[in-house]
């Protein structure tokens, strides 16, 4: 009869022996993969912190990167209701007297008035024209005036009118307006009957009125009149855009311009800041410390030395543009023997205000300036399918391959385990049969005549 339960017929604590012999292989190898599970873990984090300082410096090279966010004006322009301003670095600095004698307006046209403006109005074609170009809208004699606004607002040739229905005390009329303020895009309406003068009756002649007349704006600066087709004056000062909004020829507006210094300061020292604290992430993920004697997750990892290198070598160079030249110490931005950089602020701003060209040149200049070198490099690693994202996808494919390891460990372990068991339940099952004989023996001679028991 098979024994049911392990140890029985051997005494033994079978299920503690096979647990202490499976433990013995197991808990070194899940220890192993412990190890290697939290060194993919924290190189895959370190990546992440990597590629998190890698946008931030992007951000900071975006301001460097062009000279219009580099070397950038402030405008100023007091209270005045009469205009507002932008500029850009091409602007020279100075102060502009402007009077705005008058604002440039749409023109304005509109049909008679009709009761119901549902009603269609004509079997026919209406031609506008705009500054020399036109277009024509075709009708079959059953739109309503919205009908009429909307094939004129949808037409693909439209050359520049918006139509709209206005209901008023004295009824309903389509009213045309021109897209451009100015006197170059007055609106000429021609309308031709197919049959009847339904049309010929809303629009021609005496019967189309003006709204509102087109007007050029007129301003004075520093006392020299400028005329525009639009209330947007661009380049009339060089570099200037102005947007008039009120005209009265007996205000001044005063328009003041000047180099916004502290801006500039502010996007360089935003550069030095993002570039150590990129350099620190590098060095954190990558260093070992001596005394505690243990490596960052990607100490002695190629990709890091190469990014490293290409940053530091890219700090020391010179940019050149029509035989000049300068570097970044020579603007106030100095590298110590760690690759950290810092700030000279007198050199900064002596730059800053005299020599705000040599500035630009060295961060901005298209391919060669240092902005636009550094983030050609940097894109290389941080872009989607970049260099981080493939070590990325190496790391997620061995996190895989020490997944199937454990699966694969477990399954043999747990083979091990069932092998020690019937192993050892045989064992015990054939104890437990040699000692039940053995005791049969000795039962079978204390029962032999003349054998006397001895007594304890």
């Amino acid at each position: 009869m098979a024994l049911t339960a392990t140890g029985i017929g051997s005494g033994l604590d079978i299920s503690n022996i096979v647990k202490v012999l499976v433990d013995a292989e197991k808990i070194p190898k899940e220890a192993i993969f412990n190890r290697t599970e939290q060194s993919i873990d924290a190189k895959v984090s370190a990546m992440g912190t990597l590629k998190s300082e890698l946008a931030k410096f992007q951000d900071a090279l975006e301001k460097l990167q062009s000279g219009d966010e580099l070397n950038q004006r402030t405008v100023s322009t007091g209270d005045s209701s009469y205009l507002t301003a932008e500029a850009s670095k091409s602007a020279q600095a100075g102060s502009y007297n402007i009077q705005v004698e008058q604002l440039a307006k749409q023109h304005k046209v509109a049909g008679i008035n009709v009761a119901d403006p549902a009603l269609p109005v004509g079997d026919g074609s209406l031609q506008f024209s705009v500054n020399g170009s036109d277009f024509t809208v075709a009708l079959d004699g059953t739109e309503s005036l919205e009908d009429i606004a909307g094939k004129i607002n949808n037409a693909s040739d439209n050359v520049g009118v918006t139509a709209t229905v206005i209901t008023s005390d004295a009824g309903s009329r389509l009213v045309f307006t021109s897209d451009k303020s100015g006197l170059d895009n007055q609106i000429t309406v021609t309308a031709t009957d197919t049959s009847g003068t339904g049309l010929n009756d809303m629009f021609n002649g005496a019967n189309l009125s003006t709204l509102q007349n087109a007007d050029n704006a007129i301003l004075h600066i520093d006392g020299q009149q400028v005329t525009s087709q639009s209330n947007e004056v661009k380049n009339a000062i060089l570099g200037v855009s102005l947007n008039l909004t009120d005209a009265d020829l007996s205000k001044t507006t005063t328009l003041k311009i000047e180099q916004d210094d502290a801006a500039v300061k502010e996007n360089v020292k935003g550069f030095v800041e993002s570039y150590n604290a990129l350099m620190e992430a590098i060095d954190k993920v990558s260093s070992y410390d001596s005394e505690k004697k243990t490596a960052a997750a990607l100490q002695g990892d190629s990709m890091i030395r190469s990014l490293e290198s290409q940053l530091r070598g890219i700090v020391s160079e010179r940019v050149s543009v029509d035989g000049n030249s300068s570097a970044l110490y020579e603007l106030g931005i100095e590298t110590d023997r760690y690759g950290k950089m810092s700030i000279n602020d007198t050199k900064l701003d002596s730059a800053i205000a005299d020599n705000m060209a040599s500035i630009e040149m060295v961060f901005s200049t298209a391919g060669t300036g240092l902005a636009n070198r550094f983030d050609d490099i940097i894109k290389g690693y941080a872009k989607t399918g970049g260099l981080i994202d493939d070590r990325k996808n190496a790391y997620t494919a061995d996190k895989q391959r020490l997944d199937d390891q454990r699966d694969a460990f477990k399954l043999k372990m747990e083979q091990l385990e069932a092998r020690l068991f019937k192993q050892f339940n045989a064992m015990d099952l054939i104890v437990g049969q040699l000692n039940q004989q053995s005791a049969g023996i000795v039962s079978g001679l204390n029962s032999l005549p003349g054998v006397v028991q001895q007594q304890n």
